[in-house]
């Protein structure tokens, strides 16, 4: 199909101009690291306390890790793409006679293949801590799967933000938006240890579930009740952001 030929074309510039920037992936690794390295050494000694759900907090640090490093590239793909609209690009490729969605197929699988790096990175960085995954080698390729998914659900909110505003600034800074979904949630405390109010946060939060998902099958393994509850809600809320997205893109693209 001829959708599919555009769509790999536009992948293929845009993967391009990911990967001969290093910077885009470096910071993100750096991080992560610098956080293993921080909260790891800072808050190791929790686990001593009784009912703490973990006996390694860099184990259950790792979940958090892989959370935020997708939820704070989100605005990445709103960037990119803004980048070409600003450029006037995006005007041209609207002209070019392909099939007007591949345009933003492309950028979502740019986005996925940016999660998937940055998950297996991060994934081989804690293996080397000596996190174990109690899931297994199954386990390794869900949360790589899962984690990826959710940076394309990101991705999709930063294109919402860039399509909508078409401001670098409003772009640029939409991170900050994000720390709430990532902060307020169970990313480095079990609920029961959190007090009443912020206990009500996490439950509201879907960032939430999806992070418990991914500390299960960590943690303890394959947690159906966790880990199918998390997947369900990151299902529905991925698909929710993709209808935006693509009812906003073609409202724009019209």
């Amino acid at each position: 199909m001829a959708v599919i030929k555009h769509t790999y074309y536009i992948y293929r510039r845009n993967l391009r101009l990911w990967v001969t920037q290093p910077a885009a992936l470096i910071p993100p690794f750096f991080i992560s690291g610098l956080l293993f390295v921080v909260f790891g050494s800072s808050f190791g000694d929790v686990t001593n306390l009784a009912g703490f759900p973990a006996e390694d907090y860099t184990a259950f640090l790792t979940a958090m890790i892989l959370v935020q490093a997708m939820v704070f590239s989100g605005g990445d793909a709103g960037f990119s793409m803004l980048t070409d609209i600003l450029s006037g690009y995006f005007d041209k490729l609207l002209v070019a006679p392909i099939n007007r969605f591949s345009i933003l197929l492309g950028s979502l699988l740019v986005t996925g293949t940016r999660s998937f790096a940055q998950s297996v990175l991060i994934v081989l960085l804690a293996l080397a801590m000596g996190v174990s995954f109690k899931g297994g080698s199954l386990g390794i390729v869900a949360v790589v799967l899962i984690t990826t998914v959710f940076g394309i659900a990101w991705g999709c909110l930063g294109l919402i933000i860039a399509l909508r505003t078409k401001s670098v600034q409003a772009t640029q800074s939409s991170y900050v938006l994000f720390f709430p979904f990532i902060f307020m949630t169970t990313a480095f405390m079990p609920k029961e240890f959190l007090p009443y109010w912020f206990q009500i946060a996490t439950t509201i939060n879907p960032v939430t579930y999806v992070l418990e998902a991914v500390r299960a099958i960590i943690v303890e393994g394959w947690v159906w009740s966790t880990v199918g509850l998390g997947v369900g809600i990151l299902a529905a809320f991925t698909a929710f952001l993709l209808s935006i997205t693509t009812w906003l893109y073609n409202r724009q693209t019209a």
